[in-house]
Formats: structure tokens, C-alpha cells, sequence
């Protein structure tokens, strides 16, 4: 062999580097399967590339998987079944029916539980040690549940993770997501998340789109960001920066929805639509094409610099 070719191969060698997986954390802190089920196959994909991954969760799996470890949250909270009291449709109330407001005070109401379910879990996540001995490690990137809760981001802060954070959306953006990551959601043409219509044309349909805005985001600031701010403080005896602050540091924000059903909205590079992700191919079809999810990882990492 050649002197020259010695050196090639020897360069070809050096200019290898050994593939390195990613220690990764989810927190998934809604008791809602429906979600769950949303995000499970993206963790399992994760895994099933080779990376670490601790996910707590009301669910955990029923069967260990490799490079999966789960922090179960059922002893914090009861997980329930989603339904939805049709009562409210079927019996509206006269006199406000009368003045043209039903619609509006059905929307108003529909997201009141859902404030006491956030601080009840917060209340059990500060104090469950399996969560605070996993943050207590270190990560490539963080994956957390962005519904109705930001305790989360606030034990992150306690703890010191450093780590990218990457907001997951069950559905479509909720009211206090877009400033996030400075999206704009002019409540002329964006309709709330419990809009009937996806396009907004009408002046009475802008107004109350715009009050139902508003209102959305002091709910979620003042019956859950605050309350669960005094929450950790009180637990940890430190102060934290405002939840708000600490939401808009995250990296990006994977969101199921898909603008040919959702409709057409202007979106930012730290935004990426994922509709579909939990949807699983049919084994013939999966095997001669590339699957949803590894796309949808591959974007969203890579996006925060940790590569999968």
C-alpha cells in the first residue's frame, strides 16, 4: 500500500465521530390521556433511537422500554376521563341566551376546572422526590406539556436545568402560547381555542373573539401563573422570576395542528406544526416510506442544536 493511501484511510478514520445520544426529559403533567397519547409515540421514538429518556407522566407504560424511564405522577392526582357536560348546549340559560351572550359565557367557563386541576398537581409535583432526583441531572433538552399549567418551568428554574426547553401543544396554540415565542394573534382573524369558526368575517364575531382573548390570558396569568408561583416559593423558601418570563425562554414549540384543517395563521421558525405525529401508518405503507414522527424530531431538535 501506498504511503499516500496510508494517510487517506488514516484521515477517514480521524474525521469519524462516534454517534452520541441525547439524555432527554419530558414533563407531562396533565391527567388527560387524549394528550398523552399526542406525545407517548414522539418519547418512544426518541427512545427507540437510542436516546435516554425520562418522561413523568400520569402513564406510565405497562411494559418497560429500553431507554425509556418512566417518573409516574399518580399519586399526585386522579387521572380522569375528558367529557365535556352537553347540558350546557342542550339548557341554556333564558335571559342570557336572550342577550346574545350564551356563546360567549359557555366559552368563559369551559376553561374554570382546569385552573384548580393545575394547582392541585403543582402542589403534588414540588413535593414527589422521583421528579426532584431526576432534576436534579443533567440534559440535552427539555420537552415539556404547554396547557394549563407552567409549575414545570418553574422547578426547572429551582433546580438549575439549563438545558434547551421545547413546548408541546396537544392541539391548537392556546391564548398565553404566542407571546411565547412572539407570534402574533390579532384577535380580528386568529379566533380563541374555543372558537366555533376557524375564520372570523363579522364585527360581533371580532368582538367577542377579542374579549375572549383577553380574558383567556388574565385567567391563565392570575388563577394559574401566580397562584403557582406562590406555590414553589412557599415550597423551595426562594424567590423565582415570574412564570411569564420564564414560558418565553423557550426554544420552539411543537403544535398539532396543520393549516389545511386549522386554517392559515403566520407563523415563526420556532413554531412547527406537527399534526398528525400520533397518527401510526399501516405496517405495509411503513415500511416503504419514511414515518411522521422521525421528521417531526428531526426539525424540532435540530432546531435547538441537540441532533437526533
Amino acid at each position: 500500500m501506498y504511503p499516500f493511501e496510508k494517510i487517506a484511510i488514516l484521515l477517514a478514520f480521524v474525521s469519524i465521530q462516534d454517534a452520541q445520544s441525547a439524555n432527554i426529559l419530558a414533563i407531562l403533567p396533565h391527567v388527560g390521556k387524549s394528550h398523552f397519547l399526542v406525545f407517548e409515540p414522539l418519547m418512544k421514538e426518541l427512545a427507540k433511537r437510542g436516546h435516554d429518556v425520562t418522561v413523568a407522566s400520569f402513564f406510565p407504560q405497562s411494559d418497560p422500554l429500553a431507554n425509556y424511564t418512566d417518573i409516574s405522577l399518580k399519586e399526585i392526582a386522579e387521572v380522569r376521563k375528558e367529557q365535556i357536560n352537553l347540558q350546557v348546549f342542550d339548557k341554556p340559560n333564558k335571559i342570557i341566551s336572550s342577550l346574545g351572550l350564551q356563546n360567549f359565557v359557555t366559552q368563559v367557563f369551559a376553561f374554570q376546572p382546569l385552573s384548580d386541576l393545575a394547582l392541585k398537581v403543582c402542589s403534588g409535583l414540588v413535593n414527589l422526590p422521583p421528579l426532584a432526583e431526576a432534576l436534579q441531572k443533567n440534559y440535552d433538552v427539555v420537552l415539556i406539556e404547554n396547557f394549563n399549567s407552567d409549575c414545570a418551568l418553574g422547578l426547572l428554574h429551582v433546580y438549575g436545568v439549563n438545558a434547551p426547553i421545547i413546548s408541546l401543544v396537544s392541539g391548537p396554540l392556546l391564548q398565553w402560547s404566542y407571546s411565547r415565542i412572539g407570534l402574533p394573534d390579532n384577535p380580528s382573524y386568529v379566533p380563541t381555542i374555543t372558537s366555533r369558526t376557524s375564520s372570523i368575517t363579522k364585527f360581533l364575531e371580532r368582538l367577542e373573539n377579542t374579549a375572549l382573548n383577553l380574558y383567556f390570558k388574565l385567567w391563565f396569568r392570575y388563577a394559574t401563573q401566580v397562584k403557582e408561583r406562590a406555590i414553589i416559593e412557599r415550597r423551595f423558601w426562594t424567590k423565582i422570576p415570574d412564570l411569564d418570563i420564564l414560558a418565553k425562554n423557550v426554544s420552539m414549540m411543537l403544535v398539532n395542528t396543520f393549516h389545511s384543517l386549522n386554517g392559515v395563521r403566520p407563523l415563526l421558525p420556532g413554531l412547527v406544526e406537527v399534526g398528525g405525529m400520533h397518527i401510526q401508518r399501516k405496517q405495509e405503507e411503513y415500511k416503504h416510506t419514511s414515518p411522521i414522527i422521525p421528521q417531526a424530531v428531526e426539525i424540532s431538535i435540530e432546531t435547538c442544536n441537540v441532533v437526533i
